[in-house]
């Protein structure tokens, strides 16, 4: 899984009091028109009026594959970025972040995506916040700072991550691990939602997501058995706790809480471990189905 990947952290801070505490999840609405005027495609920020190698079209236009049988393996691809939107809280003045994870081919359009963050979170904000500074996370965890929320940012020797060392890290010693919902994770069985998704459902979106990203944006076809990766996944046991329906209105709906997994999870880790970065179920990009893992 030799797919590289940017995972940039933005810190911000409140510039008023929050209405809701999901008011930064209008980063869905509002992201697009964003990148569109800071490539130059549409300085009204309407639809691109670019050509076909416009960066803008590279990233929100999804183009299928043209392998017949590639569309039957990985179908509609996903968007090539995925952010991590905390919950806010009503009360609260202090600093918190904003992750982005950019993979493959669109980490050329690095540069993009960060002022395209910087547009959103700048000065008068329609989002309520302004952005104090923006960092890169380094494969051993640690944050290089790029610079200042306006200022110029050194983009020289941003870290550039791969999935492989992603999903490197192995499961805890008792073969148990669980995931907390940061965002209501909304996965679909039979066109329902599911209240309390079972492992071998959440492990199939994960494969899904994880090896469509790898296709179309590092140009990379997984190696693993997914067929035996799925039998297998039925032998993993769940639990639940604290675990509700959450409705945030709108799309923004899904099931929040704790899910706890054991069994023989070896071969299921680095999906988890990317799932961590790059969410999980429907409303990925912007923020839904983000988790993080605990136990392991």
């Amino acid at each position: 899984m030799d797919v590289p990947f940017h995972h940039l952290l933005f810190t911000l801070e409140p510039t008023r009091a929050a209405t809701t505490p999901y008011a930064l999840f209008e980063l869905k609405q509002r992201f697009p028109a964003a990148f569109r005027k800071v490539t130059g495609c549409a300085p009204r920020g309407g639809p691109c009026l670019a050509g076909a190698d416009c960066p803008c079209r590279s990233t929100f236009a999804q183009l299928l594959s043209a392998d017949p049988s590639a569309l039957r393996r990985y179908q509609k691809p996903p968007l090539p970025f995925a952010f991590r939107i905390p919950v806010l809280s009503c009360r609260d003045t202090e600093e918190y972040d904003l992750s982005l994870v950019i993979v493959g081919d669109a980490t050329r359009h690095l540069e993009l995506y960060l002022k395209s963050v910087q547009q959103l979170c700048g000065r008068n904000s329609a989002l309520g916040v302004q952005l104090n500074a923006v960092a890169a996370v380094a494969a051993d965890g640690s944050s290089q700072l790029l610079g200042s929320g306006s200022g110029r940012l050194d983009l020289s020797s941003t870290p550039l991550r791969t999935f492989a060392e992603a999903g490197s890290a192995p499961v805890n010693r008792d073969g148990s691990i669980t995931l907390q919902l940061l965002a209501p994770l909304r996965l679909l069985h039979n066109g329902k939602p599911l209240r309390c998704p079972s492992f071998p459902l959440l492990a199939g979106a994960l494969f899904r997501r994880v090896s469509a990203l790898a296709y179309y944006y590092g140009g990379v076809e997984l190696a693993d058995d997914f067929k035996w990766l799925a039998v297998k996944s039925r032998e993993i046991n769940g639990s639940a706790s604290q675990l509700e329906w959450a409705n945030w209105g709108g799309a923004l709906q899904g099931t929040i809480g704790k899910l706890s997994f054991s069994g023989e999870l070896e071969e299921f880790m680095p999906f988890l471990r990317l799932g961590e970065l790059l969410n999980v179920g429907k409303g990925a990009p912007y923020g839904m189905g983000s988790y993080l893992l605990a136990g392991s």
